[in-house]
């Protein structure tokens, strides 16, 4: 397996070792420096990260909890490898948990935070317009996630943060621009940065229900 140039882990204060490699690999996942489907190896992954098995075993066990890592015992630990269909699925179950995000946030939010987070999502839209992958990866759920720090539920945040990562890696910005209606996509999240300018927690539903496929 490809693995990155070395980069030993330098250890944050009070953070797991575990932790520190999960976020790495993660992070690997997510950017696409492992590709769908590739076999991840642990001696490879040590000699990356410069840590024993253990923790990576302990990241990877993690890593497959939250959807990014397939593992089948004595035969393959890989990262996985969505299927179209898992696209919509994971779209949509997403679509569920920013439902209530931005029921909470929209009316909470001051009207500064109102106008930057639709501004954001205008820029996303603009990037679905161009097809720049980069530019979709790069605003899609960081400007999502805005609206989960002004939700005011803890409890959700929290559920979003466990659930987030996996769905969002079935959701890679090429495919999903095969999956889908671009037009009525890129219609339905101006209305959700316009209803989000405005304060229209209803509407901002609405139109979020639509970018996720549930409308």
């Amino acid at each position: 397996m490809p693995v990155p140039t070395s980069t030993q882990i330098v250890m944050p204060r009070r953070l797991l070792l575990r932790d520190t490699v999960r976020d790495r690999l993660r992070d690997g996942i997510m950017d696409g420096t492992f590709a769908p489907g590739e076999v991840l190896n642990d001696k490879d992954l040590q000699e990356w990260l410069g840590v024993s098995r253990t923790p990576i075993r302990d990241a990877l066990n993690e890593l497959a909890r939250s959807g990014l890592v397939e593992m089948e015992p004595n035969r393959y630990t890989r990262v996985a490898n969505p299927s179209e269909d898992e696209i919509i699925l994971a779209m949509q179950t997403l679509g569920v948990l920013y439902a209530g995000v931005i029921q909470l946030a929209v009316p909470r939010m001051s009207q500064r935070t109102a106008a930057s987070i639709a501004g954001g999502i205008d820029k996303f839209a603009d990037a679905i317009e161009r097809a720049d992958h980069d530019s979709i990866r790069k605003l899609g759920f960081p400007t999502f996630e805005l609206y989960e720090r002004e939700c005011g539920n803890a409890i959700l945040v929290q559920l979003c943060r466990e659930s987030v990562d996996g769905l969002a890696f079935k959701i890679r910005a090429k495919r999903v621009l095969e999956v889908t209606n671009v037009v009525k996509l890129v219609v339905d999240l101006r209305e959700l940065a316009e209803a989000t300018r405005e304060q229209d927690a209803d509407r901002a539903v609405a139109a979020s229900n639509g970018v996720f496929q549930l409308a």
